[in-house]
């Protein structure tokens, strides 16, 4: 399938388009149209902008994210980067949960693993060139046990993938992890939660997510 360089920026149809606040998208679930533009999106390198009852993530395929759309992320984001992998991929890479009695899986902390970094390749860990190494190697299906050192500055999360694209019931981690495997060879995907540019101290607000999409070609999906 032919991709465009600079696709067309995608927001929600119908009546999430007069949304005013974020509380008002979540009153709609994604279509199937956007749900496949976000799929191709992530097949051609581009983000995807997800947002939930309780943040709002800029996200890029794990696989395929390079040191430029690290540095985005970072600096559009609260700097705490997460990657989403199958809960078995974590199992074999040694990855056990952070906080295992946290068994709500909707808290923003559900299924947190302890931190990784990429054994080699990479220098302190921290910088975006190094992250997005560490994203590439957590989501590399030759990576062993061996390949990763513990602590980290990337977290992993463990996730289940959804059985079909209505991902309004499950986790933003399920949710991310289910278009990449849509999309992507391997499933993983790589999501930071967007501060306001405006207000630091608050959340996002809509017409700057509106905004970062409109800049970064994006789609905005609501679940």
């Amino acid at each position: 399938m032919a991709h465009s360089m600079t696709p067309p920026v995608t927001h929600p149809s119908g009546p999430a388009a007069g949304a005013h606040s974020i509380r008002d998208l979540l009153q709609t679930a994604p279509t199937a149209e956007l749900w496949n533009r976000a799929v191709d999106l992530f097949a051609s390198g581009r983000p995807v902008i997800v947002t939930t009852q309780t943040t709002t993530a800029l996200v890029y395929g794990a696989c395929t994210i390079t040191t430029s759309q690290m540095a985005e992320l970072i600096r559009r984001s609260s700097g705490f980067v997460q990657v989403a992998l199958p809960e078995q991929r974590c199992d074999d890479l040694l990855l056990p949960e952070a906080a295992p009695t946290n068994r709500d899986r909707f808290r923003p902390g559900f299924g947190q693993c302890v931190t990784a970094d990429a054994a080699t390749g990479i220098t302190t860990g921290i910088s975006a060139e190094d992250r997005a190494h560490t994203a590439r190697v957590l989501c590399a299906p030759t990576t062993t046990v061996n390949d990763l050192t513990r602590p980290g500055h990337v977290v992993p999360v463990r996730a289940d993938l959804a059985p079909t694209q209505n991902t309004s019931r499950f986790p933003l981690a399920t949710a991310v992890l289910t278009l990449t495997r849509q999309a992507l060879p391997v499933p993983g995907a790589v999501y930071a939660d967007l501060v306001s540019e405006r207000d630091p101290f608050h959340s996002i607000q809509l017409d700057e997510v509106r905004r970062v999409a409109d800049q970064l070609h994006a789609v905005l999906i609501p679940i």
